[in-house]
């Protein structure tokens, strides 16, 4: 009777055990061209190479990934590996996030969804079963908690709008706000909602450009946030942001012909 005992407390002890353990996440990546890629999550270079990769066991929390496309030897031993796109990320508890390289846009879209039975852990792959529909429909959920999300980060900041000055503390909570952003896209509009009704500097604008990780996107945001700068003819220094002639010369025209 002991023993019997013992047994059952040793497998309730186990079980809670078990359950107490917090769930490791999933996160997978693909081209949207169906390259062939590899990826590095926190410096730590996956040895897989393919049209689709998924990496398991991942602790909830921040990370870091660069996303390689990858070209075979022709001897077909080993390969030469490009970074297309690299940035931060942050993992929920339990969750599959599927990650999109768009080639044509140099951006990255998220799906992110809760671990169930639709996961096949064996083959460390997605269940091809699912129904298309019900993903739409999380992921439109999913962005829409999202945005939900910014309107009130908005909202809760506004105290007089227009008016009021950008501080460094303004800037530090925007910060973390985008950082948990994976694609510049969604940055980009999580920035311009929240800026829409603020006051800003040049050199605040720098900084926020710092935060972008594509050239065409950090454009974009400069044009776009001279309506509200507060030192316009400081604004040109802005040209020293960008790398490519191009770009200067973009930037540089569009504030010449607003003034």
């Amino acid at each position: 009777m002991k023993k019997v005992l013992f047994t059952l407390i040793l497998v309730a002890v186990t079980v809670a055990n078990m359950m107490a353990q917090p769930r490791r996440s999933i996160v997978k990546v693909r081209m949207s061209d169906n390259s062939r890629i590899a990826v590095s999550i926190d410096d730590r270079y996956y040895d897989k190479q393919g049209t689709s990769i998924t990496i398991g066991d991942l602790p909830a929390g921040r990370h870091y990934i660069k996303i390689y496309r990858y070209t075979p030897y022709a001897t077909g031993r080993g390969g030469k590996a490009r970074v297309v796109y690299s940035a931060g990320m942050r993992l929920s508890e339990g969750t599959i996030t599927e990650l999109t390289y768009d080639v044509r846009r140099n951006d990255v879209y998220a799906t992110t969804e809760f671990i169930d039975d639709s996961y096949d852990n064996r083959n460390d792959r997605w269940d091809d079963r699912r129904d298309d529909r019900r993903d739409d429909r999380r992921d439109d959920r999913w962005t829409d908690r999202r945005d939900d999300r910014d309107d009130v980060y908005d909202r809760g900041n506004n105290n007089g709008g227009y008016n009021r000055a950008w501080t460094q503390q303004d800037m530090s909570d925007l910060k973390r706000r985008v950082d948990d952003r994976i694609g510049d896209s969604d940055k980009q509009k999580l920035v311009q909602s929240v800026l829409k009704d603020r006051r800003y500097t040049t050199e605040q604008m720098r900084s926020m450009l710092s935060w972008f990780s594509f050239e065409s996107t950090k454009v974009d945001v400069a044009k776009w946030g001279y309506d509200n700068v507060s030192d316009r003819q400081n604004y040109w220094k802005l040209e020293s942001e960008f790398t490519f002639t191009s770009s200067k010369d973009e930037f540089n025209n569009y504030i010449n012909g607003r003034r």
